[in-house]
């Protein structure tokens, strides 16, 4: 038991390392959300030199590496993108301001922390649900619903939490408008007409596509996120294979925690979640 290796006092410190942590995520989501991007590498990431040249960031298509290429993907890039997107809409509204259309947001839930043994480090796991929406060129906006995870690596650094590694990926990214090909409803709405009736599969049946079950998967097309992953440092894919429930085996049990760093089982590059299942 967890008790026969820490006294009440350590154990009170753990529990209160714990809440720091989830607070700094927390406060991460806000300063994302509100593109306050360099305040948050300034205030929430390492700061000794060493941990920042090997500090990472992920997205579906690999990993950033060391503070000048996360800067550059994730602070000078994004900027680059929103100025982009002003030019756009002042297209149709001449009077828009940085901002105006655009619509980002993602909230973590459902944390897990698991601190190392020696309490200097911390995992974080959660699922990632937000929404965003980008101008068009028309002067309308397009929106999407988002669904994946979110895994980090954190460091006590001089006696102050702050992140090492983030990975971040998307599993679902679905349009919030009617889907072509959907009935016209988008998800949930009617079927197409070969699909049949629908509603409940008759006895002995799967519920799969045609008569009794439910409409086959619309065509979404390529995944709106594409042109924000950019060209990583270290190329790692994600494979999405809609299986939420393999995530949780992306982290050890939380009664057996790792003594203390180990990136061979890091949300870093060298830690890579194909390489992760070995702990179940």
């Amino acid at each position: 038991m967890m008790n026969e290796r820490y006294t009440n006092e350590e154990l009170v410190t753990r529990l209160w390392d714990k809440e720091i942590v989830k607070d700094l995520m927390a406060r991460r989501c806000y300063y994302k959300q509100n593109d306050w991007r360099q305040k948050e590498l300034d205030e929430l990431w390492v700061k000794n030199p060493e941990n920042q040249a090997k500090m990472s960031l992920s997205n579906n298509l690999g990993y950033y590496v060391g503070m000048d290429d996360v800067k550059a993907y994730y602070v000078d890039g994004l900027a680059e993108k929103r100025r982009a997107q002003l030019e756009l809409v002042k297209k149709t509204v001449p009077g828009a301001e940085y901002g105006n259309s655009v619509m980002n947001a993602h909230t973590y839930h459902t944390v897990m922390v698991e601190l190392s043994g020696d309490g200097l480090w911390a995992r974080y796991l959660a699922y990632d649900h937000g929404h965003q929406t980008d101008p068009q060129p028309d002067g309308t906006a397009k929106g999407y619903w988002t669904s994946g995870h979110v895994l980090a690596d954190l460091i006590k650094e001089d006696g102050a939490w702050k992140i090492f590694h983030i990975k971040s990926n998307h599993d679902l990214t679905i349009p919030s408008a009617p889907v072509p090909g959907a009935g016209g409803g988008g998800f949930g709405g009617p079927p197409p007409e070969d699909a049949g009736e629908g509603g409940p599969p008759p006895e002995g049946g799967d519920g799969g596509p045609g008569p009794g079950g439910p409409p086959p998967m619309p065509d979404l097309g390529p995944d709106p996120y594409e042109d924000e992953y950019g060209t990583p440092t270290v190329a790692l894919p994600y494979e999405v294979k809609w299986a939420w429930n393999d995530l949780p085996k992306q982290m050890p049990n939380t009664y057996e925690p790792h003594e203390s760093y180990d990136p061979a089982i890091s949300y870093g590059p060298e830690g890579h979640p194909d390489r992760l299942r070995s702990w179940r």
